[in-house]
């Protein structure tokens, strides 16, 4: 026997009809070489995302315990049409949020971390030849509270369970056929990689890939949980994350295994900011590897959702300014401070198209730079000609 944990995103799921094909899709699963299955599900496409409307619409959302506990609803609205529609063409199913099971989970709403699973009604369920179809996105605090894991939680959701229940591998279904070299939508002759390392697609996630949550890879990584990414929209394909170095031919050959690319980004500016301020920042902001801090300047990057909240933590600043205008690109691979060829080849493309660039940050593996998100686009279109 052997055991997968299946993961549907909100494209996979956004109508009926495509919550027809991912029951469709778990069923050919079942029926095949006596495979046991765990259904994950994100929350119907747009769900999510009606519902934070809907929240801002009433109050502020600074009341954190409300927001989750209304956000997190939509999972269970597809938890329950998936386990609706198998049990509807004869594989017996059963919906389960995250607190029945439970999934523990411990931090700051709106972005905890998962701590612990019960798998024994999970085990039990499969015992018994039922399906269980578990909502992703959510955990129980200790104090019995729903919190939400930052969005794409849903992904870590279906990694952790994957670890705690010894599952063979963990299938990510999207409305991509795998992990690309950039963004198919942006770059047209972007390929698709057979496989990729979990080093790599940590960055890649990181630093603005939508395809796989940042944390859920690194879940994977620390726990050894082998994904692949697949359509649900076609048969073909589909992309291998593991520990195998697949890029590299000679260790710290540098190398590009991606070009990723961010819209979702503000900039934050302070000066004469104390020190429990930037520690509650840290404790708020993403992308911490872009924080710099020179004399008595601080800059930053956050996600936009973030704006209110972090304008409340800055109020009391003597000065402090705010970028929305910006996007984030990022040359993904390996090598950079050994060998600064690509580095160069970088700044030659960001010359010959005369951008202003705001910042950029250079690591081993990563070469980042923030300009203005009118001319990210192209930008990534130019670095992937480079470099493929």
């Amino acid at each position: 026997m052997s055991l997968y944990v299946v993961k549907f995103g909100g494209s996979s799921v956004g109508n009926i009809a495509r919550i027809k094909l991912a029951a469709s899709i778990v069923a050919k699963l079942v029926e095949s070489d006596d495979r046991k299955v765990v259904v994950v599900t994100s929350a119907m496409h747009g769900v999510t995302n009606y519902l934070i409307d809907l929240v801002r619409s009433v109050y502020d959302s600074t009341n954190h315990r409300e927001y989750d506990a209304i956000i997190s609803s939509g999972e269970q609205v597809a938890a329950g049409l998936i386990s609706a529609e198998l049990c509807a063409t004869g594989y017996p199913a059963m919906s389960l949020n995250g607190w029945q099971i439970p999934i523990y989970a411990a931090g700051n709403h709106s972005n905890a971390s998962i701590t612990g699973i019960n798998i024994s009604k999970i085990m039990n369920a499969i015992k018994n030849g039922i399906i269980p179809v578990i909502t992703g996105f959510q955990g129980l605090s200790e104090n019995c509270d729903m919190m939400t894991l930052g969005r794409g939680g849903s992904d870590a959701t279906a990694c952790s369970i994957a670890y705690a229940i010894g599952a063979d591998e963990c299938l990510i279904y999207t409305d991509v056929n795998g992990v690309y070299t950039a963004d198919p939508r942006i770059v047209l002759n972007a390929k698709r990689l057979d496989e990729i390392s979990y080093d790599e697609m940590l960055e890649l996630s990181y630093c603005g890939a939508k395809v796989l949550q940042s944390r859920s890879v690194l879940i994977a990584m620390r726990c050894n949980v082998r994904i692949r990414v697949l359509s649900s929209f076609t048969d073909t394909g589909g992309t291998v994350v593991t520990d195998k170095k697949t890029m590299i031919s000679i260790p710290n050959e540098r190398h590009v295994s991606g070009i990723a690319h961010n819209l979702n980004l503000a900039r934050g500016i302070i000066s004469g900011i104390s020190e429990d301020c930037i520690i509650t920042l840290l404790e708020k902001i993403g992308q911490v590897d872009l924080l710099t801090i020179s004399d008595d300047v601080i800059s930053f990057l956050f996600q936009k959702s973030q704006l209110n909240e972090i304008k409340n933590i800055l109020k009391d600043s003597k000065k402090y300014e705010i970028i929305n205008d910006i996007g984030l690109v990022t040359v993904v691979g390996g090598g950079f401070k050994t060998d600064q060829s690509i580095l160069l080849s970088v700044i030659g493309i960001i010359n010959n198209m005369q951008l202003s660039v705001k910042q950029i940050s250079v690591t081993e593996n990563t070469i980042s730079v923030i300009i203005s998100m009118h001319h990210v686009e192209n930008l990534v279109n130019k670095l992937h000609t480079k470099f493929f």
